[in-house]
């Protein structure tokens, strides 16, 4: 398609061009903080809260936590702890209930696959598709 035509179909609209996000690979680094693309990424595979139930869907105000701890590497941690593999958005409140509240556990299985345990003994599996399962 030719600039011109492509000017002409947008209406002259500002448009902003991305490269592709291979969803089906995996980014990591070396930090604690969750950088700006991994986020994105995290959040374009699971569009919102991984906690089980949660209806909050977009970019909502999420805490990007790991579900596996984050241990510093001067204490023993691996590098490239932070990343696709181990980001898990939560809103505020789940954050807290995750972090505070004894019998919670999440572990996330694979790219958008998280498991969480309650403290009655219940397990959901909660993935871009399913916010389901006890066992």
């Amino acid at each position: 398609m030719l600039l011109e035509q492509l000017t002409e179909l947008l209406d002259h609209r500002e448009v902003t061009v991305q490269p592709i996000i291979d969803l089906n690979q995996a980014h990591s680094v070396n930090g604690y903080e969750h950088p700006t693309l991994v986020k994105h990424r995290t959040l374009l595979r699971m569009l919102g809260d991984v906690f089980p139930h949660s209806t909050n869907t977009g970019y909502r105000r999420l805490d990007d936590d790991h579900p596996t701890p984050y241990v510093p590497p001067d204490r023993g941690g691996p590098p490239g702890q932070t990343g696709d593999h181990n980001d898990g958005p939560l809103t505020r409140t789940h954050h807290r209930v995750k972090t505070h509240k004894p019998g919670y556990d999440v572990c996330q299985l694979g790219l958008g696959v998280y498991r969480w345990a309650t403290p009655h003994g219940l397990a959901r599996l909660v993935t871009t598709t399913e916010h389901a399962g006890s066992s």
